[in-house]
């Protein structure tokens, strides 16, 4: 357990993210130190020890929060031996389709300006998914869009669905939602408290995107399209564009 030693907390004029630090002794063995930040959405944090000492690093708000400044990551679901769901009648699986999207979407980020792109995969590559994350905290993202195609065994089940595990990347998964249902796609959900390995770092804001459902014969034919692949990268970017609005 935790017992806490002192009687004060040291803040810092000059700390551009944080607004307030407190704690209490919840129980004997027990405290909850909470941080209060100075803007709606937090960007991530990191928690780990370093000797003796319990470090939480808390990343700063970009000063100007726009799209072009950031520094983007892509993830294409799957790859190499990890094929992810069949289609109902499409030649290849998920794989291969999450990487087709995921290109679209550097492709109309490019586009639009944005120069610090990161993609954990370009090709047909075995990437596991602890690796991708190690890769992922390596490379700082500012926010990462976890691509992927979703499957049951009902196939009349259908549409689109955004997912996040914490609470704070949430406002993300739904501006991310909100725009894809702007397609010919049917609602499936924005889920939380979700278990999905991409999900789970604190360091940056991520979601996981599940496109359509590659079991479904309509969704599959859409998914198939390339003109279908260009719109959903452009409904992204937007989500994006309206997710960073809300925090100005």
């Amino acid at each position: 357990g935790v017992k806490s030693n002192t009687n004060w907390v040291t803040q810092l004029r000059s700390l551009k993210e944080v607004k307030n630090v407190y704690y209490n002794q919840v129980e004997d063995d027990l405290v909850r130190i909470t941080i209060e930040l100075k803007h709606v959405q937090h960007w991530g944090f990191h928690v780990a020890y370093e000797g003796k000492k319990l470090m939480v690093r808390i990343k700063r708000q970009p000063p100007k929060p726009d799209i072009r400044t950031l520094k983007i990551a892509i993830d294409a679901g799957h790859g190499g031996t990890n094929s992810g769901t069949g289609g109902v009648h499409a030649r290849y699986t998920e794989k291969y389709y999450t990487l087709l999207f995921a290109q679209a979407l550097e492709r109309n980020l490019k586009r639009k300006g944005i120069r610090h792109i990161i993609m954990t995969r370009t090709r047909d590559t075995t990437f596991d998914n602890k690796d991708r994350i190690l890769f992922l905290q390596e490379q700082n993202p500012d926010i990462l869009i976890s691509l992927h195609l979703n499957s049951s065994d009902n196939s009349e089940i259908n549409g689109v669905s955004t997912y996040y595990k914490h609470i704070g990347f949430r406002p993300l998964s739904l501006s991310l939602l909100n725009r894809m249902l702007e397609l010919p796609l049917n609602e499936f959900g924005n889920v939380g408290s979700f278990n999905f390995a991409l999900n789970s770092p604190t360091d940056f804001p991520n979601s996981l995107v599940e496109i359509a459902f590659l079991s479904n014969v309509d969704d599959e034919k859409k998914i198939l399209r390339q003109s279908f692949q260009e719109v959903v990268a452009n409904k992204l970017y937007l989500g994006i564009v309206d997710w960073l609005k809300g925090l100005k």
